[in-house]
Order: C-alpha cells, then structure tokens, then sequence
C-alpha cells in the first residue's frame, strides 16, 4: 500500500508505548532513538525510570529497572537470535557509557523486544538456555540473563488491557478497531491524545478498508474521529452538504417566485374583471 511506504511504524509504536505507561507518566522519559556512541548504534526507545524503586501499574512495565532499551520489530521483520544479540550489545554499550567501573556490576537495565508475530525459533532458542515464565498472554520472561529479557508478542497480548499495542497491524479485526476508537474516545489529557492521534492516523490508513466500512456502519463515530481517519470523506461530504444548501435555497427562491407569479396572476385576472364588468 502506498501510504506504507511514506510512512514508518517505529514513530507509531513509540506512541503507543507512551499511551501502555501514561498512569505513570510523571516518573518516565522518552528517548527515541537513542544513540549509543558517535557512530549511527541506535536503539528504537529508551525509557528511564526516574524513581527506580517505584513498580509501574502496567503489566509490560511491572519489570523495568531504572534505564529500559526496548527493540521494536515492524510487522513482516523477524526477529530472531541476531538481533537478540545486537541489543544485548547495545545494551552492554550503553551500561559502560552510564555507570562507572564500581557500578558496571549492578543491574539496573532491562531489554524488551516487540513484534506482533511469535518468534516461535527465537523462542526456543532463547528457552532452551534460560528460563521462560510466561507473565501474562504475550508477555514472555527470561530468567538468569545478562539483563532482564522479556518478549513481547502483540499479537497476543489482551486487547482491553494492551489496545494500543494490539493496534500496530496491517490486518486488524473489527472489534479491535472499535475497541481502539473506543480507547482514544476516553482520553482527555493532551499528550495522550497527541499519541493516539498519531496511531489512529496510521493504522486506519494501513487497514483503509476497515475504517472505511466503520465510517459508514457506527453511527456513534463523532466527527472529529470521522476527520481524523478519512479527511478526505469528511471534506466530499462538506461540499455535498454544501450543494446541498446551495440547491435548496435556489428552490425556495424559485418557490417564492412561482408564488409572486400567481400572485400577479390572480391580481391581473381581478383587474380584467373589473374593467369588463357583466352586462
């Protein structure tokens, strides 16, 4: 699809992690891309906890020490032992960059890989060397790592609970965009609804036929949600309504004249009479 090629998934999934942790928003900075040294190592976010000790309400983030690395894979990318390694790397780059010699030992960084589908060989690569606790439906946990791993599968994750992140798909399913609309309908804060514009703008243009079959069977959709999927459609049915106006103002002049014709009509009929009175 075109629009796919114009736009990346990456600014999308930041979103909509920033929207899984907003009840704990007021401890946690973002850093997108981060670079790992002078040279262009870079990994996909970089969330820093800025009181440790505090445990996040959601369950992705229950784990999170004080710096997390988190590796998102777009939908089609594998993700496999390569690139567990590479953010193994990258995170053993970026403890020697942070701490010093006498606290390269603590751990205090974890690493989180996404992707929708199940890296089933990573999987049981990874489970045949270490232990794997499954946390919850798509949360998978790897014990005795150099740092604290877990696996996230979006794909399997419960929709009520992860819906932003359910969301980063070329093949949604009805309920779960009607949850996602559902979701942003409930915002209030600005930030959070800046994210989820971002989402919702994308994810309607890449699952197009969805949105569009939505647009013309909820009725409940309010108008700002109708803009924001399908500006387009909203801005035809503008000038429809528009034509629309314009025609039935032109009517209502034209019955206006029609009745000042009849109206003369009647008067000229009335003078005739008048000056050819019956004998």
């Amino acid at each position: 699809m075109e629009i796919e090629t114009k736009k990346q998934w990456h600014p999308v999934f930041c979103a909509a992690v920033e929207l899984e942790f907003r009840e704990d928003k007021d401890i946690l900075t973002y850093e997108r891309e981060y670079n790992l040294s002078k040279k262009p190592l870079q990994i996909d976010l970089l969330i820093i906890k800025k009181e440790p000790k505090r445990q996040l309400k959601n369950e992705i983030g229950d784990f999170f020490l004080e710096h997390n690395l988190l590796e998102y894979k777009s939908p089609g990318d594998s993700l496999n032992l390569a690139t567990f390694y590479k953010v193994l790397g990258y995170a053993c780059l970026y403890k020697y960059d942070i701490d010093s010699i006498d606290e390269l030992l603590d751990t205090n960084i974890t690493i989180s890989l996404l992707r929708e589908e199940k890296p089933v060989k990573l999987l049981k690569q990874l489970s045949d060397k270490y232990s794997v606790v499954v946390k919850a439906p798509g949360i998978y946990r790897f014990q005795d790592t150099l740092f604290p791993l877990q696996i996230l599968v979006t794909k399997e994750l419960t929709l009520e609970m992860h819906t932003w992140l359910c969301s980063l798909t070329r093949s949604m399913e009805y309920g779960n965009a009607e949850q996602l609309l559902h979701n942003y309908g409930g915002l209030e804060d600005t930030g959070d609804r800046k994210n989820a514009n971002v989402i919702v703008d994308f994810v309607s243009n890449v699952n197009e036929a969805l949105f569009t079959r939505i647009l013309k069977e909820d009725a409940r959709m309010t108008e700002a949600l109708k803009e924001l999927i399908a500006p387009e459609l909203v801005k035809l049915r503008s000038i429809i309504q528009d034509k629309d106006l314009m025609l039935a103002s032109q009517n209502e002049k034209l019955t206006e004249k029609d009745a000042e014709i009849a109206s003369l009509r009647q008067k000229l009929e009335e003078a005739m009479r008048a000056s050819h009175p019956e004998t």
